[in-house]
């Protein structure tokens, strides 16, 4: 079981760490000796793909060096980070959890991985995840589950499970994530800390394998909205975003709400918490109106673009299909039976959810509802009881995560509640291209639920 902070001799978040070794206050060696405890502390949870614990002691030390000479690379100097196991790491080797073959992937270390080294970040290691990022349940059956750091029975999320239960438990400051269809945000929903999709092309993914190029994002899971900002900061090269996060002067947010949308949508347990989160989010003084969001079911207009996952593995499907586990290659081959006028159609449909998003936020500074139809559910669960009656898990995580990610909106996941000790995180949804938006109501709400 994990508690707020496990540890009194390092700074819990990412924001003050960096501070603290900026001010000398804090090593680097002692943030990342306190990360290699972790990892073998939490070992069962399996979040690892991959540790150099040497290589990272030594980056540490040369880190502390500079520091101390008063050259400080940027923002994240000294600040161990873990990276999901379908970036490029150069030194490490890229599994994206599978036993198939992986098409080349270049350049030998990823853009987004080498944005953070020049912010001074130390790579401590690689993420377990999802085969090929292509599920939400973190279940592996090559390289193992990764398992819940509140109830390790229970499901991690994915596909960037591995990401989510590190940074949760204190491996790393964050991690770099990715997100097709809810991948930042189901992970730190169910492991109860921050996931960040920013708009669609806002990291860069050069570098990284892709599943469906025209909805992958890449993102920070880290543990405050401060936290992922800065991280944000320094993956997307828009200077820091934290000076003023949340300040909304003398007023508050405006909130609206697709309450039709929602319906029959959640468990009654995340219905409740929902309606209270937002009666008190009205208390704080914020505006909270219905809207209608007019986009039909997200996930199977989502469904034609599997035809880009073919292109990507299409090699490995002809020569080594058995290296791909059963449920992953059956999804995969799905995409060879779409036409090309069903995936231009889904293509279309892309531009008019964008389009229908904004619509709806028309007036307002975010549009919100739960990250998670339900909290984590035991590990091998298929089928959750909403409020509508029984459906498949995976349909009703991506009715509230695929609008987001086929849209390219920027979504932030917060947990603002637990029901029975178990975490639900709330998505802050912004226009295209306001991710700061999105960051500075979040750390609102954040501060918010704090009091």
């Amino acid at each position: 079981m994990m508690t707020k902070n496990d540890s009194p001799i390092v700074p819990s978040t990412l924001v003050a760490a960096a501070a603290a070794v900026r001010a000398g206050a804090c090593s680097p060696v002692a943030l990342v000796e306190d990360a290699l405890a972790r990892v073998a502390r939490f070992q069962d949870l399996n979040t690892i793909a991959f540790l150099d614990a040497d290589r990272a002691l030594a980056e540490a030390h040369a880190l502390e060096r500079e520091a101390r000479d008063g050259r400080i690379r940027g923002p994240l100097h000294g600040v161990p980070i873990t990276v999901k196991d379908l970036f490029n790491v150069r030194g490490m080797p890229t599994k994206a959890g599978t036993n198939a073959p992986l098409p080349p992937i270049e350049p030998d270390e990823a853009v987004a991985v080498a944005k953070l080294r020049a912010a001074g970040a130390i790579i401590l290691a690689k993420t377990n995840m999802q085969e090929i990022a292509l599920g939400l349940n973190g279940e592996n059956p090559w390289t193992g589950d990764v398992k819940n750091p509140r109830d390790p029975a229970r499901q991690a999320g994915g596909s960037s499970s591995g990401s989510a239960a590190a940074t949760a438990v204190g491996i790393g400051y964050g991690s770099l994530g990715s997100d097709t269809a809810g991948s930042i945000r189901l992970p730190a929903s169910f492991c109860g800390i921050v996931g960040f999709k920013p708009s669609f092309g806002a990291v860069s993914l050069e570098g990284a394998l892709a599943l469906i190029s025209s909805c992958d994002h890449a993102g920070p899971i880290t543990r405050t909205v401060a936290d992922a900002a800065a991280m944000f900061a320094a993956l997307s090269d828009r200077g820091s975003l934290s000076s003023s996060l949340g300040d909304f002067g003398s007023g508050a947010p405006r909130f609206v709400i697709p309450r039709a949308y929602l319906a029959g949508a959640l468990t009654p347990e995340v219905r409740a918490a929902f309606e209270a989160f937002i009666a008190r989010l009205r208390a704080a003084g914020a505006s909270v109106a219905d809207v209608t969001l007019d986009i039909g079911d997200a996930g199977e207009a989502f469904l034609p673009l599997r035809a880009e996952s073919v292109m990507v593995h299409r090699r490995a499907l002809e020569t080594q299909p058995e290296a791909f586990a059963p449920t992953v290659r059956e999804a995969l081959m799905r995409g060879y039976a779409f036409s090309a006028v069903q995936y231009l159609e889904a293509k279309q449909r892309q531009g008019e959810m964008r389009a229908a998003i904004h619509r709806a936020l028309r007036g307002a500074d975010a549009l919100l509802m739960p990250a998670a139809p339900c909290v984590a559910p035991p590990r091998g669960t298929v089928e959750i009881n909403l409020e509508s009656g029984a459906k498949n898990l995976r349909q009703a995580i991506l009715r509230l995560t695929a609008p987001a990610a086929f849209a390219g909106a920027p979504a932030l996941s917060l947990p603002f509640a637990q029901c029975d000790g178990l975490p639900v995180g709330v998505q802050v949804i912004t226009p295209f291209g306001e991710d700061e938006r999105a960051l500075h109501v979040g750390a609102w709400i954040e501060r918010i639920l704090e009091r």
